[in-house]
């Protein structure tokens, strides 16, 4: 993995089979702020995508590389980091799809920017009533 920082935009390389969400969380891990949105690109392998439905993620895995498309997100880190991140992939077909990151790898190289926001406060609380992590700002 490769970081360089510029003001409030981290810029991140990731190399071929890191864990991308535990890559994501180490960056942020030492921020001050705690609203950070996330883009990229690349490719990924051995990734699962979650399609939210009434309470809980229809998941589905896919072994085989992909071209990663589009990366796009949000990290609330009042408290626990939540991580919250959906990404568009296309396949050899050139068919795309996309759905919420549960887990995934790079596969070669991974370009992604995170840009952090100053002053900015925010969490996520479970709403019992829609079952989901709703983004607060306190």
């Amino acid at each position: 993995m490769e970081v360089m920082r510029n003001g409030n935009l981290i810029f991140l390389r990731l190399d071929h089979d890191d864990d991308i969400l535990a890559k994501v969380h180490e960056i942020i891990a030492s921020e001050k702020s705690t609203m950070v949105f996330t883009t990229g690109l690349g490719m990924i392998h051995d990734f699962e995508l979650g399609y939210f439905d009434n309470g809980q993620y229809l998941k589905k895995h896919y072994a085989e590389p992909h071209e990663l498309l589009s990366v796009q997100g949000s990290v609330s880190s009042d408290g626990e980091s939540r991580i919250h991140i959906h990404i568009t992939v296309a396949d050899k077909a050139h068919e795309s799809f996309g759905g919420h990151l549960l887990s995934g790898r790079v596969w070669m190289s991974n370009e992604l920017v995170l840009l952090t926001v100053d002053g900015v406060r925010s969490r996520r609380e479970i709403d019992p009533i829609r079952k989901v992590a709703i983004l607060h700002f306190p």
